[in-house]
């Protein structure tokens, strides 16, 4: 993931940090159900901020650092 766009979301317009966060997902490591959920948290995020956070998250749990006990996490990983 590029970490200099992912640190720039947060100060784009939200319709650029929408289509730079959805360009950030690997879609070759990701799962598709995955990539579709991820793309509509993005699509129906309120702020380039929560579009941020979001993506922040993709990257910490892609390095091992994921939050414990995440419903998401838990819902996804037997999908």
């Amino acid at each position: 993931m590029n970490i200099e766009k992912l640190r720039s979301l947060d100060t784009l317009p939200i319709e650029t940090a929408r289509v730079t966060a959805v360009s950030l997902i690997d879609k070759k490591k990701t799962k598709k159900i995955v990539v579709n959920r991820l793309e509509r948290d993005i699509q129906n995020a309120p702020s380039a901020a929560e579009i941020s956070r979001i993506m922040w998250q993709v990257y910490l749990g892609g390095s091992g650092m994921a939050t414990v006990g995440s419903s998401w996490k838990k819902f996804y990983k037997g999908v």
